[in-house]
């Protein structure tokens, strides 16, 4: 029994090993903020032009404050006349991330409640955003083409 042991906790050790290695494997390294975007920007999945947003104001949008640790890049509508939007919500823990999460979704019923009266077809982009966390990052994505724009996400956040 006294050899077993050893040999079991080497055996968990080195099943724990790989299973850490698997899951990173699947994961590719994130680009830059404004690169992930480009890639999404030039692959057609908008139907609308999307343009980058001061970081103060998309605080503003999602209801964030310096202190909640949570930094933004968005990038909205440019005619203000469709719901498609994507944001980066680069958090410094889990509780800045968990505001996070609360945020995106008060923004996307918010939105779902403006767009059923204003633009009842933007409705289905919003019900299809694609939301997606890997560590702390936290993806919001509201497109034309929300299958693609998930396709397009999946290798930096898997579902």
């Amino acid at each position: 029994m006294k050899r077993i042991l050893p040999v079991l906790a080497a055996l968990l050790i080195l099943a724990l090993l790989m299973t850490a290695c698997a899951g990173s494997a699947e994961k590719k390294p994130l680009p830059a903020a404004e690169d992930l975007a480009k890639t999404l920007l030039d692959a057609g999945i908008f139907a609308d032009e999307l343009e980058t947003v001061d970081p103060d104001i998309a605080a503003l949008l999602y209801g964030f404050t310096e202190e909640e640790g949570v930094d933004l890049y968005c990038w909205l509508s440019a005619s203000g006349g469709t719901a498609e939007e994507f944001t980066l919500f680069l958090c410094r823990d889990d509780a800045a991330l968990a505001v996070a999460r609360k945020s995106a979704e008060a923004r996307l019923d918010n939105q779902k409640r403006t767009y059923e009266s204003y633009a009842p077809d933007e409705v289905p982009k919003l019900e299809g955003a694609v939301v997606r966390v890997r560590d702390n990052i936290l993806v919001l994505c509201v497109a034309a083409d929300p299958e693609k724009a998930a396709k397009l996400l999946s290798p930096y956040f898997p579902a």
